[in-house]
């Protein structure tokens, strides 16, 4: 059956893509616990414009059968990259969807017209949207966006668009200025559903939704369609087994120790598997800082753990924790 943003069941539980760390192994160990579809780690329309068949951008690509739905998110500025990217990965990696990023605030990015800085240039984001949906053949093509980009406000982005083919938005409540830190607007959000609903069109909120308990309140108050956890998911893929939980009215399970032990070596077990020893235990190596951080007399345990070589020394190293703390 193929994936639609109208058909898939709300509220959507939804892993953020995330440069450098929502890979593979990270994807599949959300879904496990919880998360409802997967985005890729974001990649360069330019990269296969100008290379079609970029490695570097296929690793970046490619995913699982498990994760499905699954879905490529692009970054760029010139509607012809995306309409020649979108082709080709259409082809190779069939995902059930592309998402293309209008949110991201990094500098490198906004300075090369990519970005949130598309905020500025509504004819040309319109005009990447059709190129994507059109390249891949209809499937379905959603954005991300951010609270505003200087002086222009989602809800003026959004009308500046208005007949583009994208079938849902994710909105980071926070605004260009902001990055990754301050207060999200909860109210630019429940503004943008008002706008959306008549639509059809559904929203995803994200920023700043760091527990369950906030996941809910904001789906309650803004009245979107989901939620996307980014930081709040590093080294804590059980956030969404928990927001799962609240939005049921259930009890949020408690994390064991014995559970974080166990669900992180799975992860670096993944890591091994997918990306091979070497490469999988380096890039590894940050997520076990995350998973232990806050951990009583956790300090010496990650020196040890950002150190490993091997899949063998991190098991030897975890069999030393004690279960009790």
């Amino acid at each position: 059956m193929n994936f639609s943003w109208n058909q898939i069941k709300k509220p959507i539980v939804a892993l953020a893509p995330m440069s450098g760390v929502s890979d593979s192994p990270m994807r599949l160990m959300a879904k496990k616990l919880g998360s409802d579809l997967e985005f890729s780690e974001f990649i360069s329309a330019a990269s296969l414009f100008y290379k079609e068949e970029n490695e570097k951008s296929f690793k970046l690509a490619r995913f699982e059968e498990t994760e499905r739905p699954y879905i490529i998110q692009l970054f760029g500025n010139v509607p012809e990259h995306f309409e020649v990217a979108a082709k080709i990965l259409n082809e190779r990696f069939n995902p059930d969807g592309f998402d293309i990023n209008f949110g991201c605030p990094a500098r490198s990015v906004v300075n090369s017209g990519a970005g949130s800085s598309l905020f500025r240039e509504p004819e040309k984001a319109r005009a990447i949207i059709e190129a994507v949906k059109k390249a891949s053949n209809g499937k379905p093509t959603s954005i991300k966006i951010r609270a505003a980009f200087k002086n222009i406000s989602a809800l003026e982005f959004i009308e500046n668009i208005k007949g583009a083919p994208f079938e849902n938005v994710t909105l980071h409540m926070r605004t260009y200025e902001q990055l990754h830190t301050g207060e999200p607007n909860w109210e630019i959000a429940k503004q943008l559903k008002e706008k959306l609903k008549p639509l059809g069109i559904p929203l995803i909120i994200n920023g700043g939704l760091n527990t369950a308990e906030k996941a809910k309140a904001a789906l309650e108050y803004t009245g979107a369609d989901g939620v996307m956890i980014a930081q709040a998911s590093l080294g804590n893929p059980f956030i969404f087994r928990e927001i799962k939980a609240a939005l049921n009215n259930e009890p949020i399970p408690t994390v064991t120790l014995e559970e974080r032990i166990q669900t992180a070596l799975e992860h670096a077990k993944l890591m091994v598997q997918i990306k091979g020893e070497d490469y999988g235990i380096l890039e590894m190596r940050k997520h076990l800082a995350w998973y232990f951080k806050g951990m009583p007399n956790v300090s010496e345990l990650r020196a040890k753990l950002v150190k490993i070589s091997s899949l063998k020394e991190l098991e030897e190293i975890l069999r030393t924790i004690p279960f009790q703390t």
